[in-house]
């Protein structure tokens, strides 16, 4: 594993941190995972915990509270001994604790300091609380998302959360690299507003250099048509049709008078007159059903696949194929769990990954390996300031 021997303190909450530094953990690190006394928020969020559960495998986990004089002076010391630091806090709060990067790198140069923000780290928004669905609204995705003519819509994921793990992963990755050859750690700041601004650089584009504001096309490509997804005769599928496979899509499906329509002669025009294609469509696919839409389709190499629902995900047979979804043993029995993306570039064998920790599940033994005497440890238990659990992973 390629990160094995690095040491990852995380303090991030939620979702983008945490998923940062579970990829450092997939890919071998020793991550301790610091949760507050009433845990990370995102033990809360749905029904099942299966938030917490999906971004942080593989991790230790501590609940101390960094308020308490005793935990913030071991934390420090910790931090000092660290290669990485992952935290997703809102600007300034980790200067309250002393465990900013200004703090900790003048005494652990080498140190590699991740901080991951809503809209920044400074500017008139720095300050001001931020989850996905207000980054999704704020940074113009779902302006560009819903049915045509209707209003617009959220990603059913936290697209920007998700983004901002990867990418601040990837800048961790980028400063372990510069320090291998400067022997200086850097910080590395990432935000969910510029990582979802990065995301949409295509219509994006599109839009700076034509001033023309993209529509909502629902299903559809907004740089192709025809695309999209239409029904079938029991269930879904959805195409996309490059220009050069336009003339072999309508001479294998019988739809030859469509060549001599000057409105669909060229890309531009496909376009511009893609509700008139549409309906030429519209009673073309209820005839068959998915499986043979797909069949046929890819028979002429035109992109195309089934909307599948979880369920029908879970059981395909490319899923099962790639170990995408696989059961991580866990106290009580086997515990579902997506696999990262990482398999084949490094990562930590299936066998080997750990579920998230409980709640305080290692607080003990990352005290002790924080060199708190046991006496103190004692003292920081009965305080409350620190929590020590063998609960399951989603225990409150």
């Amino acid at each position: 594993m390629v990160l094995q021997g690095l040491r990852v303190l995380d303090f991030g909450q939620g979702v983008a941190g945490p998923y940062c530094a579970q990829l450092l953990a997939d890919c071998g690190a020793d991550v301790v995972k610091i949760e507050p006394p009433r845990g990370d928020w995102s033990r809360t969020m749905g029904r099942k915990g299966g938030v917490f559960l999906s971004v942080n495998r593989n991790k230790r986990g501590a609940c101390v509270d960094l308020r308490d004089p005793a935990i913030q002076e071991a934390a420090r010391d910790a931090a000092l001994q660290a290669d990485i630091i992952v935290e997703s806090f809102r600007p300034g709060v980790m200067k309250k604790f002393g465990l900013d990067y200004a703090a900790l790198s003048r005494e652990n140069p080498k140190l590699v300091y991740c901080s991951i923000t809503g809209f920044g780290a400074t500017g008139p928004n720095a300050a001001l609380p931020a989850g996905d669905s207000i980054i999704q609204a704020y940074g113009g995705l779902m302006s560009i998302v819903g049915e045509a003519g209707g209003g617009p819509l959220r990603v059913g994921n936290m697209v920007s959360d998700m983004l901002a793990g990867m990418n601040a992963f990837s800048g961790i990755l980028l400063a372990l690299l510069a320090r291998s050859g400067s022997g200086l750690g850097r910080h590395v700041q990432i935000s969910l507003l510029g990582s979802l601004v990065a995301f949409q650089a295509p219509p994006l584009m599109e839009y700076l250099l034509s001033g023309e504001l993209p529509q909502r096309l629902g299903n559809e490509h907004p740089l192709i048509s025809p695309s999209g997804t239409r029904k079938t005769r029991d269930g879904f599928v959805a195409f996309t049709v490059f220009d050069h496979q336009w003339t072999t899509f309508c001479t294998e499906l019988e739809l030859g008078h469509l060549l001599s329509d000057a409105r669909f002669a060229t890309s531009e025009g496909r376009q511009t007159h893609r509700a008139a294609l549409n309906e030429t469509l519209e009673d073309l696919f209820p005839t068959r059903t998915s499986a043979e839409w797909v069949e046929e389709l890819r028979r002429i190499d035109v992109l195309c696949a089934p909307v599948n629902s979880y369920a029908e995900l879970k059981d395909d047979p490319q899923v099962r194929h790639e170990g995408l979804l696989r059961t991580l043993s866990a106290q009580g029995g086997g515990l579902p769990d997506v696999a990262g993306p990482l398999q084949d570039a490094g990562a930590m064998p299936p066998e080997q990954a750990r579920p998230a920790p409980a709640l305080g599940e290692h607080t003990i033994e990352v005290l002790r390996d924080w060199r708190v005497p046991g006496d103190e440890t004692d003292r920081l238990l009965k305080s409350g300031a620190a929590l020590a659990s063998r609960g399951t992973p989603t225990a409150p």
